[in-house]
């Protein structure tokens, strides 16, 4: 299935849960590409001038910080040189959870402005996914080969890679200015590439980044879903139905007949279909995360992630749940079967729905690099969430976010088998390892969609400025809508927000370029100091 989308994300969920505590895994909606084998060229033009060549950082090693390990691997990127003057700036996009192709099919923002800075295109994959796989078919099989996949070694990867970049493989690159882009988890390494490797990296558009949605940072645990009700409440929804809906579900469902019901109506796919009581919650868990996703993807205009979706697609849901108060259980489930028809179903080519997608085929099944996702989320990537329901949001109580039965339903029942224990969990390893001070190095934006429940964990959740550091709110903006291609129906708040963050990119790029010429001048004075010196000498 094509995959169009302007770059994070971002989404259909993924959802590990048990009944007594509601747990997501939420990752960017770019990563559900279909399947990897669409992607077996090795030069692609896609959305007009989106070409590029396919390559490999062959050396790169396994271990950054272990200077006894001398083992390596290949790590893919995507590179476009069409508008590459010698000297001119590489933009260098931070590779997410997926499959670099989707980044860079995705990221349409980075491809419209290259011409305007005669800049290089370059598109890292992170480790352990993709096809840069460090260990091959035994990447998955062990926590002590898994234990190489966080962020600091991705960081090292790209700080490698872009060393390599300037010194070989661009003409004449040596001083070009490196401007590193990145959405959602790619907007947080994005930022951190700028924190840890300034000297590599001049500046940072860092796009839906949740860089405080960890404890200790995040100003609730219910953020994401409270934004999701603020974001449907404002498309003309009663939140009180939806509320409502779930326990619609669990009423009809336990009726006799209800099962039987719920699946004709539902017109599930056949290894879907529901076959108990219980299994009514994999219905709510699939009806939750589907209105999570269509907030991050609320565009303007109409997109394609899993599957087309109409524009403005809250707006459209809210027409099944709008303000009547003329309802019974029957009819708010069904509500909820045209939410979800239409997130899965808008063309009318998928009639048949899937709400367990590891039991079904097709383009729902095998999304993206879970397992590696899943790890991450499982020792340094640890973001609370939880639901308080009404008023604060549309869905069933499950708050306070509990840590121990985090860990015990999703970490240890996936990866127990191969060693792993809730030792190997540090909630706070990132805030400890990259810090908050970011106007320390400067030169950073961060963009958020007030749509966007990933804005609930961003720098700054109103528009601000400390020192270089920067904060843009999208008013009417879901997830790294900033980063996606132009679009005859953008909003005029976008394209305000992305002539800013073009003005801060020549800002940097003039700065880095002063700042070189004032070295070279040095350097040549010295030169000359120490030629006058030696005829001194020879006097």
């Amino acid at each position: 299935m094509k995959f169009i989308i302007s770059y994070f994300l971002f989404f259909l969920l993924w959802s590990i849960r048990d009944v007594t505590n509601s747990i997501t895994l939420l990752r960017d909606p770019v990563t559900f590409s279909t399947k990897k084998n669409d992607f077996n060229d090795s030069v692609r033009k896609e959305n007009n001038d989106y070409e590029w060549k396919e390559e490999y950082y062959d050396g790169m090693p396994i271990d950054h910080f272990n200077y006894i390990d001398n083992r390596t691997f290949k790590l893919r990127y995507l590179i476009n040189t069409k508008y590459y003057k010698s000297g001119g700036p590489i933009f260098f996009y931070t590779g997410n959870e997926g499959n670099i192709e989707a980044f860079a099919k995705n990221t349409g923002f980075m491809w419209d402005i290259a011409p305007d800075y005669h800049a290089a295109l370059v598109f890292a994959e992170h480790r352990f996914y993709g096809k840069t796989i460090p260990f091959g078919n035994d990447s998955f099989s062990s926590t002590k080969n898994l234990g190489y996949l966080s962020s600091s070694q991705a960081l090292a990867d790209f700080a490698f890679l872009i060393k390599y970049l300037k010194k070989e493989k661009l003409p004449s690159a040596i001083q070009s200015p490196v401007i590193a882009f990145g959405g959602s988890y790619g907007g947080m390494l994005a930022s951190a590439l700028r924190l840890k490797y300034p000297h590599l990296c001049e500046g940072a558009i860092a796009s839906s980044a949740p860089i405080y949605w960890f404890q200790g940072k995040l100003s609730k645990d219910n953020i994401y879903d409270s934004i999701v009700t603020r974001t449907f409440k404002l498309s003309g929804c009663n939140v009180d139905k939806i509320y409502k809906s779930t326990n619609a579900v669990k009423n009809v469902i336990s009726k006799k007949d209800g099962i039987d019901w719920i699946n004709n109506l539902f017109k599930f796919e056949k290894q879907s279909i529901l076959t108990k009581v219980e299994d009514g919650q994999w219905l709510i868990d699939n009806f939750r995360d589907t209105l999570g996703t269509m907030a991050m993807v609320d565009y303007p205009y109409e997109s394609n992630f899993l599957a087309p979706l109409p524009a403005s697609p809250v707006k459209e849901a809210c027409k099944y749940f709008d303000g009547s108060d003329d309802y019974d259980d029957k009819t708010l489930v069904t509500s909820i079967y045209k939410v979800l028809n239409l997130y899965y179903n808008y063309t009318g080519k998928t009639p048949n729905l899937c709400v367990n997608p590891d039991k079904c085929s097709g383009p729902f099944s095998g999304l993206g690099d879970i397992l590696g996702w899943t790890w991450q989320a499982c020792t340094e990537m640890i973001m609370p969430m939880c639901d308080n329901g009404l008023p604060e949001d549309m869905f069933q109580k499950n708050c306070p976010f509990n840590l121990n039965n985090y860990l015990e339903n999703v970490c240890v029942k996936t990866f127990g088998k191969i060693g792993y224990t809730k030792k190997l969990a540090n909630p706070d390893w990132y805030l400890t390892n990259y810090g908050d001070n970011y106007e320390s190095v400067g030169n950073i934006v961060f963009a958020n969609g007030y749509l966007d429940p990933w804005s609930g964990g961003g720098w700054m959740l109103k528009p601000a400025t400390k020192g270089s550091v920067v904060s843009l709110i999208i008013s009417s903006g879901a997830h790294h809508y900033d980063l996606r291609g132009r679009n005859k129906l953008d909003t005029p708040e976008v394209q305000d927000i992305r002539r800013l963050e073009m003005k801060h990119i020549t800002h940097w790029i003039k700065k880095a370029k002063k700042r070189h010429a004032k070295e070279l001048k040095r350097q040549l004075r010295e030169k000359q100091n120490q030629r006058k010196s030696k005829k001194v000498q020879k006097r």
